[in-house]
């Protein structure tokens, strides 16, 4: 337990994440650790933007990408190559499905391990017992990391109790409709949208508005 003054809160220096361009345009400077949600329909660009993202991530530090979805299969594979993420050498390691959170803990624990986790997603995860009381665990062992949580959407928020829990406390919160990602933080910053693919983007928002 910790006590902070008016000074000590005011004076404590944050670690962060240098952005620039169109990502600090729509993610300023966030911090290298925290909870980050991304949410959104099948076919909105959710994977396609969560590889974008953790390619520029690797700018920064390594990352460990846990496919729960679609692991190592033959149209993950696509989104990778489509996305160029053999550039990012050694700095990414995928995590298929067939890992659970006790071999990702070790992994990104272990020395040279990965300090940015992106989870996708959510969906996969509800018959497996991890509610509330399996996150906050596992939060706790992950402290000092940055997790990125991804998650299907039901009437525009996470489908699983949990990733509705997850969206409340995240620092970083990311709905992505129409391949643009729409982002708010905890703090209640409003940023620009950031755009995942602009023909889809313009096409998907004029059809919207007829």
């Amino acid at each position: 337990m910790a006590f902070f003054s008016n000074n000590n809160i005011l004076s404590t220096k944050h670690k962060t994440m240098p952005f620039t361009g169109e990502w600090f345009d729509s993610f300023g400077t966030p911090a290298t650790t925290g909870s980050w949600i991304m949410y959104g329909t099948t076919g909105s660009g959710k994977t396609s933007f969560a590889l974008k993202l953790a390619k520029y991530l690797t700018n920064f530090d390594r990352v460990l990408y846990w496919s729960l979805e679609q692991g190592n299969s033959q149209t993950f594979q696509k989104s990778w190559k489509r996305e160029k993420m053999k550039d990012c050498g050694t700095d990414i390691m995928l995590a298929d499905e067939e890992e659970d959170f006790s071999s990702i803990i070790k992994k990104m624990n272990a020395r040279r391990g990965q300090n940015i986790l992106i989870i996708d997603s959510l969906t996969p995860l509800k018959g497996k017992m991890f509610n509330i009381i399996a996150y906050e665990r596992f939060r706790k062992r992950m402290k000092g990391k940055l997790i990125i949580w991804l998650s299907h959407e039901k009437n525009g928020i996470p489908d699983t109790k949990v990733g509705d829990y997850i969206l409340k406390l995240a620092d970083l919160k990311m709905r992505v409709e129409g391949f643009t990602v729409m982002t708010n933080s905890r703090a209640g910053d409003k940023m620009k949208d950031f755009i995942i693919w602009k023909k889809g983007a313009e096409e998907y928002f004029l059809n919207n508005q007829k």
